[in-house]
């Protein structure tokens, strides 16, 4: 469960509120009227997230590079199955974990 703040009290605890995402690990959604507005994660999460994308699309790009004249939504649903089975294989890896 992410753990949620209002703005008013992520801008009155600010410091504590970044101490809470570094040293738990755990998102924090600062929220106003109920309503999410920013998400604060952890410098690991991030980069695990930024890692993801560019594997995302190094596999668009390697499935553009193998089959230049198909159509270019054939390439995508291509690259669509290719992503999900790297999301079961991270995910069967962080069950093993």
């Amino acid at each position: 469960m992410v753990k949620k703040v209002s703005t008013s009290e992520a801008r009155a605890h600010f410091g504590d509120v970044v101490n809470s995402v570094y040293y738990s690990k755990e998102p924090v959604a600062v929220e106003k009227k109920g309503r999410v507005l920013a998400v604060l994660i952890s410098p690991e999460r991030f980069q695990r997230m930024q890692d993801a994308e560019d594997r995302n699309w190094e596999i668009v790009e390697s499935a553009w590079e193998r089959v230049p004249e198909r159509d270019a939504d054939e390439v995508l649903a291509e690259a669509v199955e290719e992503v999900k089975q790297m999301r079961r294989e991270v995910a069967e890896k962080r069950r093993a974990d």
